[in-house]
């Protein structure tokens, strides 16, 4: 069963930090509707898709009339996507999109301590950052940066965002449309303080 599940993702040997990510998209972290539900609540016009693997959400984004873009610093991923995913490593350094979300499910858990900023910098590019993370104990390829929630939102704070009054109820929204779903699990919305 190894042998498949390693056949199925997409890495690279000298940069294990990188990839992990299933090929052809995995269905855990691709949930239409609750995408759809965020676009029409948000009146999202553009979106970046931080760790966008080979673009299936971008994609998705693009097919509801939305400007979406993707980043991931994987070549392979880059190479294969099915939607507009440019190369950037967050390794060295930010990538600036301004837009009107922030999209970036498990991500967050495979970036190291160290390049934490580079990461949060580039979800600040958006008034409103939909995210999951991986907790503590949590197995997966490369899982470096496993955190409670608590952590995520006091990171977040610091950068002038609230975690969302509603964000029990996004994750049951995404629940009912896929139980399994990573966002029903460790799912977060977090929204800009207005004047920050």
């Amino acid at each position: 069963m190894k042998k498949y599940w390693r056949s199925m993702t997409v890495t690279e040997d000298d940069r294990p930090d990188l990839g992990g990510n299933l090929r052809h998209g995995d269905t855990r972290s691709i949930t239409p509707a609750f995408c759809e539900y965020l676009v029409d609540r948000f009146a999202v016009k553009s979106v970046l898709d931080v760790g966008a693997g080979e673009g299936h959400v971008v994609n998705h984004f693009h097919r509801l009339g939305i400007f979406a873009h993707g980043i991931d610093g994987l070549e392979a991923n880059v190479h294969n996507a099915k939607a507009p995913v440019a190369m950037h490593d967050l390794t060295c350094g930010p990538y600036m999109y301004p837009c009107d979300l922030a999209y970036c499910v498990e991500v967050a858990e495979h970036i190291e301590e160290r390049y934490l900023d580079n990461l949060l910098a580039t979800l600040a590019n958006a008034p409103v950052v939909v995210m999951t993370h991986a907790v503590p104990g949590q197995p997966g390829h490369h899982h470096v940066n496993t955190q409670p929630e608590s952590y995520w939102v006091e990171k977040l704070d610091g950068m002038g965002y609230n975690l969302s009054i509603d964000n029990d109820w996004f994750r049951e929204l995404a629940r009912k449309e896929k139980s399994d779903c990573y966002f029903g699990e460790t799912g977060l919305v977090f929204l800009r303080i207005a004047g920050v």
